[in-house]
Order: structure tokens, then sequence, then C-alpha cells
């Protein structure tokens, strides 16, 4: 129940004091508006007896300082206005609990975001997407609803000591019997809820083992369908149902037993305490009357407290995937520690370079050089350790010795972010967003101009195609780019890198699954870029060699220079 506080007072979006405050002067109103019945019933059974309470008299003191008389139709009047003074108050309260449970999950999706984006890339490199994608459309969301029922079960909890108070000013035995009977409710239930908790985090963790094997089947649908290989599939995501769909028994077997168990311990609790108070205690009847109300109400709230706690345990684990999630995220930050401004005139230098995955070398000792505005092809088996160089030139892994120099300005100085800005990358593997092209090019960037875009189109050598297309740039381009063919996609992939005018242009293995004809024309499209970029191209087919302007071999842990295939 611990956590139930932390979250409540501990969200930072949350700023949970008003609520609080609200919930305080509701429960007084509360209070005080109950506590009015109690002269105004005896008012009706014909006054005060030497049995009454001690609260009654407080009361009807208390009225007649302020003038008001202690009748029947006085003190009515002063019971409904102060419930209507608690409704309002209690109103302000939820409500304010409730947009705060939205500022909590946008904030867990804004810092799950940034934590994102901001993690080292070899973190990222080794978690799925899904995961990820899950934690942000899913568990965020039902971890602002854990918010809302701790604000609740908050406000129950308030509710029910405000009755509580009323109980023991009455009679000291009502107080510790609503008391008894709250804790008798609660441990008989606890099996119950502890049930509901075990759910809540098998059903979170389950559906996350399920999106991200569904992201990772659609990301290959193609090759499914095609090969109509989905039997296997089929049958690892069965078996994930099968078991979220015996948790799911499981929480609303809990969730009807709580309900029901509720009620019942609730009539048997209310039952002998009816008995007790009359034929042991010889209570009177306005106190009775009143004390059966706040008893009913204390038993009443224990049993939602209890149905609302159910319901928080089971978001509960929501929360705190989540908020594992970013903490693992926000420990694996990049650091970047450069300030220097990035400038390329010269060269990009690797000196005395290594690195290594884990524990196996993948480059060592290499030293080379990239020349600026001018175009150099890094060739080689797969595996060889092409893309772990240029990893290694963005900035996205770090060598282990040696370092890499941009105009003899070790990286390592360099503010990281602005040099990323001065690189256009098309990776090997292509996704376009189930989006228009303008928005794949632009990836929603509304500084970029129209002008900008046709322009970086025509330099990819896809600006008559697209001129061509009934909706021209506005035309919708699939999932991943289904409705494109291979060298479309390529183009404006390329197109995406080159709108930014950036200095430095990195194509991996682009043109790798494309006919010779098409990869002609797009070597042909890079070919007049020179010049105008540094250009660093990773690949092993010869149509790239033959216009390279510095070729480097990568394999066995070595970059050597080779003959160029053609001058710069």
């Amino acid at each position: 129940m611990k956590r139930v506080f932390s979250i409540f007072f501990g969200e930072e979006e949350a700023r949970p004091w008003l609520v609080l405050l609200c919930l305080l002067l509701s429960g007084v109103a509360e209070a005080a508006s109950i506590s009015s019945l109690l002269p105004a019933v005896t008012a009706l059974a014909g006054g005060v007896t030497a049995k009454s309470s001690a609260l009654n008299g407080f009361i009807r003191d208390t009225v007649g300082a302020f003038g008001i008389g202690s009748d029947f139709r006085s003190l009515f009047f002063i019971v409904v206005g102060l419930m209507i003074v608690k409704s309002v108050l209690s109103f302000a309260a939820v409500s304010y609990a409730g947009m705060a449970a939205a500022r909590v999950s946008i904030g867990l999706r804004r810092q799950l975001i940034a934590s994102v984006f901001g993690a080292r890339w070899s973190y990222f490199a080794g978690h799925s997407g899904g995961r990820f994608a899950n934690a942000l459309s899913n568990d965020a969301g039902r971890a602002g609803d854990a918010y809302l029922l701790s604000a609740q079960f908050v406000a129950g909890l308030m509710q029910n000591l405000a009755y509580m108070a009323v109980a023991l000013f009455i009679d000291w035995r009502l107080a510790l019997a609503g008391l008894t009977g709250s804790v008798v409710m609660g441990l008989s239930m606890g099996s119950l809820i502890r049930a509901s908790k075990r759910a809540g985090f098998k059903q979170t963790d389950r559906t996350s083992t399920l999106t991200v094997y569904m992201v990772d089947v659609l990301a290959n649908i193609k090759a499914l369908k095609s090969m109509q290989r989905y039997d296997s599939v089929l049958a690892g995501i069965t078996r994930t149902l099968k078991q979220l769909k015996r948790t799911l028994i499981k929480r609303e077997l809990a969730h009807a037993g709580l309900q029901e168990g509720s009620d019942a311990v609730n009539a048997t609790v209310i039952g002998g305490l009816a008995l007790f108070a009359t034929t042991i205690w010889q209570t009177p009847l306005p106190e009775l009357l009143v004390s059966g109300i706040v008893y009913f109400q204390i038993v009443n709230i224990t049993a939602k407290l209890l149905k609302q706690y159910q319901q928080y345990v089971q978001f509960e684990a929501a929360y705190v995937r989540t908020r594992e999630l970013i903490a693992q995220m926000q420990a694996q930050q990049e650091v970047l520690t450069g300030r220097l401004a990035p400038k390329l005139e010269i060269s990009c230098r690797f000196e005395n370079v290594t690195f290594s995955h884990a524990a196996a070398p993948v480059v060592e000792d290499v030293s080379f050089d990239i020349p600026a505005r001018a175009i150099t092809v890094l060739s080689g088996p797969s595996g060889a350790g092409k893309t772990t160089i240029i990893d290694l030139l963005i900035g996205l892994n770090r060598p282990d010795a040696g370092r890499i120099l941009i105009d003899a300005t070790p990286l390592a100085d360099i503010d990281l972010n602005a040099w990323r800005r001065m690189i256009g990358y098309v990776p090997q593997e292509l996704s376009l967003f189930h989006s228009s092209i303008r928005d794949n090019i632009t990836l929603g960037d509304s500084t970029v101009s129209e002008a900008a875009i046709i322009e970086a189109l025509v330099l990819a050598g896809a600006g008559s195609y697209v001129a061509s297309l009934d909706r021209g740039l506005d035309t919708d381009v699939g999932e991943m780019g289904s409705k494109l063919s291979g060298g479309q996609r390529q183009r404006i992939s390329l197109a995406r890198a080159l709108v930014t005018k950036p200095q430095v242009l990195i194509l991996d293995e682009v043109t790798s699954a494309l006919d010779p004809q098409t990869e002609a024309e797009i070597v042909a499209n890079i070919l007049a870029l020179r010049g105008r970029y540094t250009i660093i191209a990773i690949t092993h087919r010869p149509a790239w060699t033959a216009i390279a302007g510095r070729l480097y071999r990568v394999g066995g842990g070595t970059v050597v220079a080779e003959d160029k295939a053609a001058t710069s």
C-alpha cells in the first residue's frame, strides 16, 4: 500500500497538495453535515434526553452561537448546505485528480520519448522497439489510470477518517466497531487483492511480450506471407494469448470475489452492530439513526476503498514497468561532453582507432583519411566492420582506443548534436513512414520549404517521378513504403538525407537490393553530387568502386587503402 501514496504524492506532474486540500475541506464539510443530522433527528424525536451524546449538545450550542435555532427545519437546511459544499469540494478534488492523471500519463510519455532519443546507441540497438512502443501506447496510459485510482483511494480514505471522527464523538464504541469492521474486511479480502496484483503484473508483462512479437512479425510480414510461413508464428502468438487469457480470468475472478465478498462481510458487520446497539448499548433513537448512517458509511466506504485498491494494483504494474524502463534508459543516457562547433574543410581522420563489440574486436589500430567534398568508398564482405566505422564517425559508438579527428579537432571535443546535424544518412534497411512523400522527406519539420523538398528530389533523381503522380508530394507511400519500388524508396530516402543541405552524405549499401540499371542511375546521381558533399559509401558493388575518389578495403580488423577506381 506504500506505493499508492508514493504515486499520489511523488508524481511531479500531479501537484497533489491542491487535491489534498480540497479533500480535507470536503471531509470537514461532510463530517459537519452528518454531525448536524444528530440534533435535527433529536428535535424530531422530542428533544434531548439524559442519554443524548455530548456531540449533540455541542452542535446545538454551536448553532445557537450563530443565532440559528435548533429546530428541525433550521438544522435541515444546515445539513443540506454542508452536503452541497462537500459535493462541490469533492467534485473539484476528483476533477483535478482526473486532469492530473492526464498530465501524469503525458509526462511519462514525454520522459519515455526523451529517454529513447537520449539513450546510448548500444543500449537502444540491444532492445526491441516493440517494448518501447508498448510502454508508450499502453503502459503509460494505464499508469495514468494508476495515478487516478491512487487519488480516488486517498479521497476515500480522507472521507472515511471524517466519518470515523464523527463516530468517535457520538460513541467511542461505534468508532472502535467501525475500525474493527474495516480491519476485518481488509484482512478477509487481502488474498484477493494480492491475486489481483499478481495478475496485473502478469498482464502487463505478457501484453508487452505480445506487442514486441507482433512488431517483429509485422516488420517481416511480406516474407511470411510470400512463403506462407504463418504456422510457427501463429503458434507462438497463440501461446502468449493463452497465458494472457489465464491471467485475465484470474483477475476477473479476484474482482468478482472482492465485490461479492465485501458485500457479505459488510452485511454481517452492520447487522452485528445494530444488534449490539439496540440490545446491549441501548443507544437512543437519534444517536442510533445517525450512528447507523455513519457506521454504514464507514463500512461501505471501506468496501469501496478495497475495490479501488484492487483496481489500483491491477494498473500499478503498468506504472512500475514504465518507471523501470525510463530509469533504465536514463541510466544509459549518451554523455555529450564536446562543446566545439564542428567544421569540415579538410578531412575526417581515424588515428589508431580500436573498437570491439563485447569481447570481439571489429577494428584494431586503424588509421585512414576521408577527404572532404570527395567520394570515399568502404568496401569489404558483410560483417567486416564497415557500418561500425560509420557508427564511430557519427559518434554512435566511441573508440576503445585512438581518436577520430574532424579537421584536426578530436570528435570527443565536438558538439555531437551539431556534428550530426551536418550529416545526411541513408541506411541499408529502408523503412519509410506510412505517410506522404512530403512527410517522409521533411520528417514533420514544418520549416522545410516545398522548394527545398523539390530540390532534394531533383538531386536524388526522383523529381520527374514525383511530379508525374496525381497527388505529387502528398502521395501516400504505404506501410514501410510498400507502394513504391525499391529504387523509388531509395530516392525518397536520399532526398530525405539531402533536404537539410548536409555537409556529409553517408550511404550504407543503398543499392544492394536493386537491379543494375536502377543502381547505375542512382550512382550517376551521387557522382553528380561530388564536390558539393563529403560522400561516404559503404558497398561492395563495382559500380560504386568505379566512382570512388578514395577506396578502402575493410576486413580482418584492418582498413587498407586500394588503388583508386577513379580520380576525384
